[in-house]
């Protein structure tokens, strides 16, 4: 989504949309998500600051080919040979989006994520290896906690975990706030309400801490959702969690992001 060249930012071709769906609003949340955090990755060696351009496309193609047939430690074995620790880890970010971004397959691109970011995490790219793992929950989850694949969710929730777990040890409390957010919603999608509350609850708390109000009410009105559709005894307080995030990201949002809060609300007959 996000990538390098000599410290400049450029944005890969934004993939196919479904009018109907959230995979508007998921790419911007995901493109803000990166380029916060791609001023850290720069910092993390100084072979980032090479000259980089486009991946080669038949390194995706090879990749992808192996996963398709499920050969998927080849394939992070490929990529291994692509060059030094450095170029190898930056060029496997890249593939991740590219599978998911060119060839339209969340699945493969999150199976080739998981080796990506425990590699580069085992090799001291912690925030490289955080944003592989984000990168799982947003390709995975294109409608937030709505309608996804019961086959994929034990792979969102490791994701979302391990980020958490990474995000902790970075120490960066912004991020943090949108790693619990993506915990949050994997473990909402499972319907492991619990888990939610307290993810999307520690988020919220680190946001206000923050002073970032906005980002709050993002984790408010999802741990609101998880009470009304989970928590019968929590369902007023939660309907109300709703309303009032909702009424904040109206006023401080960005038009999608109010279209957004009207689906999330109208999911549970709020609105």
């Amino acid at each position: 989504m996000v990538r390098i060249k000599q410290n400049r930012l450029y944005i890969s071709p934004i993939f196919r949309l479904r009018h109907t769906d959230y995979r508007q609003i998921l790419f911007i949340f995901a493109l803000w998500f990166c380029i916060l955090t791609c001023s850290s990755v720069i910092g993390l060696s100084t072979a980032f600051t090479a000259d980089y351009s486009a991946i080669d496309s038949s390194w995706v193609e090879t990749v992808y080919s192996l996963i398709r047939n499920n050969r998927t430690e080849s394939a992070a074995e490929y990529i291994k040979g692509l060059g030094d620790e450095n170029t190898v880890i930056r060029i496997w970010l890249d593939i991740q989006h590219d599978i998911f971004n060119v060839k339209g397959d969340a699945r493969a691109s999150a199976l080739i994520g998981r080796i990506g970011a425990e590699y580069a995490a085992e090799k001291g790219y912690l925030r490289t290896a955080a944003i592989m793992l984000h990168n799982i929950c947003s390709f995975l989850m294109p409608n937030f906690d709505e309608g996804v694949d019961s086959e994929v969710l034990p792979i969102v929730i490791e994701a979302g975990r391990r980020q958490v777990e990474l995000r902790r040890e970075i120490r960066h409390k912004s991020r943090l706030v949108w790693a619990l957010w993506d915990l949050g919603l994997a473990e909402l999608a499972a319907g492991h309400a619990t888990q939610a509350i307290e993810a999307l609850s520690e988020g919220e708390k680190l946001a206000l801490d923050n002073g970032e109000i906005k980002n709050a009410a993002w984790c408010r009105i999802f741990k609101g959702k998880a009470m009304v559709k989970y928590k019968p005894e929590l369902e007023f307080e939660g309907e109300r969690d709703m309303l009032e995030a909702a009424r904040v990201i109206h006023e401080t949002g960005e038009a999608w992001e109010k279209e957004a809060v009207s689906n999330i609300l109208k999911s549970v007959w709020l609105e």
